[in-house]
């Protein structure tokens, strides 16, 4: 959590909630960074602000940030200079609140994709304490986003 909190510095606004979806690499070797950036790319990540990926509400990196995808590793960021020697034991996907217009679907866009990485890089999702992450544990998160709306209309009102 630190290491996310250092990636939002710099910018106007602290997420008041972050949704947070580790995927493990399973191989002992970690995942090779060729194939990494290859999955992000199809699953239509950008890289970019602080030298780690983002899926956009819209196409060519326009409206807002759905989500982000950082290095498990610290700092966290990535150097596509070196992708081809890289590798590393994961990465976060995270989803920060207020963000997205439509948060439910981006944190759905966000499991989609990390499942994608799961299934083609021998891998496993975990949580944000890197537990097992559940069919329940991803339905609890799609409630705190709820419950997050639910509370910035009252805010609103």
């Amino acid at each position: 959590r630190e290491q996310l909190f250092v990636l939002f510095l710099g910018t106007l606004m602290v997420p008041q909630e972050v949704l947070i979806v580790n995927v493990l690499c399973k191989d002992p070797q970690g995942f090779p960074g060729p194939d990494l950036l290859q999955l992000l790319l199809a699953c239509d990540l950008r890289f970019g602000k602080k030298n780690i990926f983002h899926r956009y509400e819209k196409a060519n990196a326009k409206g807002a940030v759905q989500f982000s995808v950082a290095n498990l590793v610290e700092p966290g960021t990535f150097d596509l200079d070196a992708i081809d020697n890289f590798t590393t034991p994961g990465v976060t996907f995270f989803l920060s609140l207020p963000g997205p217009e439509q948060p439910v679907t981006a944190f759905n866009y966000m499991v989609e994709t990390a499942q994608v990485l799961v299934r083609h890089l021998h891998a496993e999702l975990r949580d944000d304490a890197h537990s097992v992450m559940t069919a329940q544990t991803i339905e609890h998160c799609r409630q705190r986003i709820r419950d997050f709306e639910r509370k910035q209309l009252t805010l609103q009102l």
